[in-house]
C-alpha cells in the first residue's frame, strides 16, 4: 500500500493549531492540500475578508463561512471586513455573527455603509474596534444603548456619534480619530483608563478638542490652522506632540508644571511661543517661524536630545546663534543637538562678541542640515561654532553649501 504523505497522517488538532499560526490568505492556501486542511480553515480563529471584489460566488462563499462559525460556535478573535457590493443585511449578520463568537478585534471598512455600531459594542470580548469609511447609524434608531466596558483601542473616521461611542466605551485605552471632517467639538472627558490618543484634523477651521484625563501618557495633535486645544488635569502625560494649533505661553506652563511626568515634547508651528520650559525633558523638538527663549534649569541633567528646525521668513541672524548658546549654556550638559536650517546669510561675528560672557555649552555631538541654495555663507561655521563647542560635528549639506566647510 502506498504511504501517505506525512502532511497528511499529522492529527487533525496538530493542524487546527499550525492553521492557528498562519494568516487567514496562508491557511486558504493550505486548505487545497486535504479535506482535513480544509476543514481547519473553517476553524480558523482570525478571519479576513478584504479582497477588491464582493458580490456573486464570493457573497455565497463568505456566507457559507459565516455560517459554520455561527453553528458551530467556532470562537473568533480577528475580523476583518473590506468589501463593497454585499447586501446591507447579509453584512449585519456576518458582523453579529463574529461578536457573538467573541471577536477581541474588528477592522470593518465598506464604502457608504450603515454602521449598525451599537450590534458591534454588543459584543463581551470586544478589545479593539477599527472603522473606515462608513456612516454610523444615528443612536435613534435603537431603543437602549449599549456599554462595551471591554473595548481598549478606538479608532474611527466618522465624528457623527463620537461622544455617544465614548460614554458607552469608559476603558478605553487607546483611542484614534484620523481625519474626521466636519467634527467641530471633540470631548474626551471621564475616561480613566486612556494611555494615548491620537487626533488628526486636517480641514475642519475653529475645532475645539478638550481632554480632561489624569491617566493620559501619549498625546499626539495634528491641528488645522485656527483649532483651540485645551488639556487639563493630565498630569501622567509622559510624551505631548502638538502641532498647527494656537497656543499660549501660558497653556504650555501650565501644562509643562502640571506633568512633572513629561520627558518628551514635540512643537511644530504652533503660533509665537516665547518660552519653553524644559527643565524636565529629555527630549525637545521644536520647529516654528520664531524660535522661542528654551528655559532650563540650571542643575539639570535631563536634556538628551534637542531638534530645532527654524522656518524662518528671513534668513538666520546673530541674534538666533545667541540664544542657542544661552540656552544651551543653561545645561550641564546636552549629548545631542540637531539643527535643521534651510535659510542663512552672512551673519555680522561682532554682533556675538557682545554675548561673550555666556559660558560655553557642552554638547557631544551636534547634527546639522543645511539646505540653503542661496550660495556660500562663509560666517555660518564660525557663528555654528561659537554657539556652542561639540565634541563630535556632523554636517549634511547641498552642493550650494558645501564649499563654506572645505573653505573653512
Amino acid at each position: 500500500m502506498r504511504e501517505r504523505a506525512t502532511i497528511d497522517i499529522l492529527p487533525e488538532c496538530v493542524i487546527e493549531k499550525i492553521v492557528s499560526y498562519l494568516s487567514f490568505e496562508d491557511a486558504a492556501k493550505m486548505s487545497i492540500l486535504s479535506k482535513i486542511w480544509l476543514r481547519s480553515l473553517f476553524t480558523h480563529p482570525n478571519i479576513d475578508f478584504k479582497y477588491p471584489f464582493g458580490g456573486g460566488r464570493n457573497s455565497e462563499l463568505v456566507d457559507t463561512i459565516m455560517d459554520r462559525y455561527r453553528d458551530r460556535k467556532i470562537p473568533i478573535d480577528k475580523f476583518e471586513l473590506s468589501y463593497y457590493n454585499f447586501s446591507y443585511h447579509i453584512i449585519v449578520k456576518w458582523l453579529d455573527i463574529a461578536v457573538t463568537n467573541g471577536a477581541k478585534y474588528v477592522f470593518f471598512k465598506v464604502y457608504n455603509f450603515l454602521l449598525p455600531i451599537f450590534t458591534i459594542l454588543a459584543g463581551k470580548s470586544l478589545t479593539e474596534l477599527v472603522v473606515e469609511s462608513c456612516t454610523l447609524i444615528p443612536v435613534s434608531f435603537f431603543s437602549g444603548v449599549t456599554n462595551c466596558t471591554s473595548l481598549r483601542k478606538l479608532s474611527l473616521t466618522d465624528e457623527n456619534m463620537l461622544q455617544t461611542l465614548l460614554n458607552c466605551c469608559p476603558l478605553i485605552v487607546n483611542f484614534i480619530f484620523d481625519l474626521c471632517w466636519g467634527s467641530k467639538k471633540i470631548e474626551l472627558l471621564n475616561l480613566h483608563k486612556i494611555k494615548s490618543v491620537y487626533i488628526k484634523n486636517m480641514r475642519e477651521l475653529n475645532q475645539l478638542v478638550k481632554i480632561q484625563a489624569p491617566t493620559l501618557e501619549h498625546l499626539i495633535y495634528e491641528g488645522y490652522i485656527s483649532g483651540k486645544l485645551d488639556i487639563v488635569e493630565c498630569e501622567n502625560l509622559k510624551s505631548l506632540d502638538i502641532s498647527h494649533v494656537k497656543i499660549s505661553d501660558g497653556f504650555l506652563q501650565n501644562l509643562i508644571s502640571g506633568s512633572q511626568s513629561l520627558k518628551g515634547l514635540k512643537i511644530q508651528f504652533c503660533g509665537n511661543i516665547m518660552e519653553i520650559d524644559s527643565s524636565n525633558l529629555e527630549s525637545l523638538v521644536y520647529m516654528g517661524y520664531k524660535i522661542p527663549k528654551l528655559k532650563i534649569a540650571r542643575e539639570s541633567r535631563q536634556l538628551k536630545h534637542l531638534k530645532i528646525v527654524p522656518n524662518c521668513s528671513g534668513s538666520l541672524k546673530a541674534a538666533w546663534f545667541c540664544n542657542l548658546r544661552e540656552f544651551l549654556s543653561n545645561s550641564i550638559s546636552c549629548p545631542k543637538v540637531s539643527l535643521d536650517l534651510s535659510q542663512c546669510n552672512e551673519i555680522n561675528l561682532t554682533d556675538l562678541q557682545l554675548h561673550h560672557g555666556v559660558a560655553t555649552p557642552k554638547v557631544d555631538i551636534l547634527n546639522v542640515i543645511c539646505t540653503w541654495r542661496n550660495g556660500e555663507c562663509p560666517t555660518f561655521l564660525d557663528a555654528l561654532l561659537w554657539s556652542c563647542h561639540p565634541r563630535r560635528l556632523n554636517i549634511i549639506s547641498t552642493s550650494a553649501t558645501f564649499k563654506c566647510f572645505i573653505i573653512v
